[in-house]
């Protein structure tokens, strides 16, 4: 095999035939004219034969053995017999007035899920910003929103910070179902939400059937105006940090009044878990905190009541139910350390409950706010939102692949 033949079988390239190669320390520039000689006038569609003029486009391919390779293409440009225009050839394996190859697109994109632009750069050898305009491309390409609504039955709403103290949010909406990102908003304003939903139009609202969030009164007004006939179900993680707000008040207090006492030290995030799964270590530490004060050891196990309501598999009114009885219970002994909760157990009693009909939550989108975060980081910081969406819209979708069918 000659070397051209090995350089044709390497690379792999369609429509092209080689005709020389320059290899030097650093770079490898391999030379090659397009076989097909058919071109479509772009205004009125007649194919053109006569060439017009040459000229010659330097692309950049994937590196082999760590040299630069370049692709140094003879391009012709046509005259239309019938309306004069002068259309170009185009390449199979790189798009118009792009300086790379499609899978060096691709090769630089996957480099650009969790790192920078300007370390990319240095990497492939391309300037940063050559690598931003690529990525960006590419995140376009693979955004395809429309068909993230397609099959959408439970929805889920969350949001993040944008911009740390400047009180700036966005908005996450994800598929319940499939773990997917459905789309991320500027803001988490009620007007801004009712406004998304309703250019979506009515049918995509009627195939709305559950949505999970937070306690967010924006968000609640949404459903209810949005997805009247969808099911609300108050996220559990979120219900139950209000849950732990009060005892963890609590613990402050009584660290407050007593800082020197063993007991209380540590004790935070044993609060928190459920008493079987404490292990021996962590049960000597909550009982010798109990044996100090009896009240937190009261609060302690009431708290611990509040799990197993949830977690039987019953119908929503008998949830309610018990859900009363478990804060008049409360109310009874005069603690008061849970009051907050119950005025907002008492507000929302049907969206929490809720939770018992298949156990939805919005951990899904809680995880992709992890996403959101470590591209963040990445690009220390995207102040830019749209380049925010769009590197987050195509990581959590369908991520390309270096075997695309496209070269």
């Amino acid at each position: 095999m000659n070397e051209l033949a090995f350089y044709t079988d390497l690379l792999g390239l369609p429509q092209a035939t080689l005709t020389g190669v320059t290899v030097t320390k650093t770079t490898i520039e391999i030379a090659c004219t397009l076989t097909d000689t058919r071109t479509l006038c772009p205004s009125c569609g007649v194919e053109c034969t006569v060439v017009n003029d040459r000229t010659t486009r330097r692309v950049r391919d994937l590196n082999i053995s760590e040299r630069a390779v370049y692709l140094v293409v003879s391009v012709r440009q046509f005259r239309c017999p019938t309306c004069g225009s002068c259309p170009t050839e185009r390449l199979p394996f790189a798009d118009a007035n792009k300086s790379y190859t499609h899978r060096q697109a691709r090769y630089v994109f996957v480099w650009c899920r969790k790192q920078a632009y300007s370390e990319v750069g240095a990497i492939v050898g391309m300037h940063a910003k050559t690598v931003e305009r690529l990525v960006l491309d590419q995140c376009r390409q693979v955004e395809q929103l429309p068909q993230r609504y397609v099959g959408l039955r439970r929805l889920g709403i969350d949001e993040q910070s944008h911009r740390k103290g400047k009180k700036h949010f966005i908005c996450l909406l994800t598929n319940l179902d499939t773990g997917t990102l459905v789309d991320i908003l500027p803001d988490r304003k009620k007007e801004s939400l009712v406004a998304y939903f309703q250019r979506l139009g009515p049918s995509f609202c009627q195939q709305i059937t559950a949505v999970s969030c937070d306690i967010w009164q924006p968000y609640l007004a949404v459903v209810a105006t949005c997805f009247p006939q969808a099911t609300l179900v108050l996220d559990r993680f979120h219900v139950v940090k209000l849950l732990h707000q009060g005892l963890d008040n609590f613990r402050r207090r009584l660290r407050r009044e007593a800082p020197d006492e063993a007991g209380y030290k540590q004790l935070k995030w044993l609060l928190f878990k459920q008493y079987h799964r404490l292990s021996d270590a962590e049960l000597d530490t909550l009982q010798a905190a109990f044996a100090v004060n009896a009240e937190l050891k009261t609060a302690y196990f009431l708290r611990e009541e509040f799990h197993p309501i949830l977690d039987r598999p019953q119908a929503v009114y008998a949830t309610i139910g018990l859900l009363d009885r478990w804060a008049a219970r409360i109310q009874a002994q005069k603690i008061t350390l849970f009051d907050s909760f119950i005025r907002t157990l008492q507000r929302h009693k049907e969206p929490i409950a809720n939770y018992v009909l298949d156990n939805l939550s919005n951990a899904v989108t809680e995880g992709l706010n992890n996403l959101v975060r470590s591209i963040r980081r990445c690009a220390f910081g995207m102040p830019n939102f749209q380049h925010l969406r769009l590197r987050v819209m195509a990581i959590s979708g369908r991520t390309l692949k270096l075997s695309d069918n496209r070269t």
